[in-house]
């Protein structure tokens, strides 16, 4: 809402940079838990592996 009713300067003085924190400590602790699944099962890790090789290879 702030984005669309002011300009760049007006939203950084309001709740939009805490905001922007906020996600990026959320995204965070996504990446923290798919980072302990990935380490700690080794299916996951292996289809991620594929997934990645065949991203990487075109398929």
């Amino acid at each position: 809402m702030q984005i669309a009713n002011n300009t760049r300067e007006q939203a950084m003085l309001g709740d939009f940079p805490k905001a922007i924190d906020d996600a990026v400590m959320d995204s965070n602790d996504a990446h923290q838990d798919i980072m302990a699944q990935y380490l700690n099962n080794p299916e996951i890790a292996r289809g991620f592996a594929r997934v990645v090789f065949d991203r990487l290879k075109g398929s």
